[in-house]
């Protein structure tokens, strides 16, 4: 357990203005957390932050913390970023599985581990399907302190499948202001309970300077999806 938590490095960079965040994890509790947000609100640096406080604190360390109750770890283990290995003939998606892989035959009960956006590389329902897979296997058979950030909300229904809150949803708080194109996003990069249900891919297009004329077309074009899978949901509701 954590209170008032930094990102050692992060935190240099932005001075005053750095957001600490708590971090709450046990063997015998919450053994995993499931995080959404925000396309940059701030998961990977929250995540990072957990695995360096936990290695800081390994080594015998002063922690970035107001205050640190840390058990002793065998392992951290992560699978964050993206490449792809040409020389081998691997896509991206096989090198990310492989490393998954690697993870799941070496992890134990006395590990952290950290995967970042899992599936993500492959059509969306075997996205799921495997990030969904591989995440029950953590908590339930390697029983690993687990930090697994997503963009798949689907998987936010996971915890009613656990007991005891060993699994918990968290995302990264954000405030909304304004409609259509003069929509503008707050990153408070403080983690709440609960699921982030969109990730705001266009906030950063805009922040990215695609051309106006694009992302106009990108925002009817998403609210046009939005609206079919919204339909969907209301046809199998009556069906049913």
């Amino acid at each position: 357990q954590v209170d008032q938590g930094r990102h050692p490095m992060v935190e240099q960079l932005l001075l005053d203005s750095y957001v600490p965040n708590d971090i709450d994890l046990d063997s015998d509790k919450t053994r995993a957390l499931l995080v959404t947000g925000p396309n940059m609100g701030g998961k990977s640096s929250y995540v990072r932050q957990v695995a360096l406080i936990s290695i800081m604190g390994q080594i015998g360390s002063y922690v970035p913390a107001q205050s640190a109750k840390l058990g002793m770890l065998d392992a951290v283990f992560t699978r964050m970023g993206a490449f792809d290995n040409m020389l081998a003939g691997e896509s991206t998606f096989m090198v990310e599985l492989s490393e998954t892989a690697d993870i799941l035959k070496q992890a134990t009960p006395r590990s952290l581990v950290i995967l970042d956006e899992l599936g993500r590389g492959t059509s969306t329902h075997d996205g799921v399907a495997i990030a969904q897979a591989v995440l029950d296997y953590m908590v339930r058979s390697i029983r690993s302190l687990t930090l697994f950030i997503t963009h798949y909300q689907h998987l936010s229904s996971m915890v009613h499948s656990f007991a005891d809150q060993e699994l918990r949803n968290v995302h990264m708080r954000f405030t909304e202001s304004g409609t259509g194109t003069d929509e503008e996003i707050t990153f408070l990069y403080e983690v709440g309970e609960g699921v982030a249900h969109r990730s705001y891919g266009l906030n950063v297009a805009r922040l990215a300077n695609l051309p106006g004329p694009l992302l106009d077309q990108a925002r009817q074009k998403s609210k046009e999806l939005e609206e079919k899978i919204r339909r969907r949901k209301l046809a199998g509701l009556v069906t049913a």
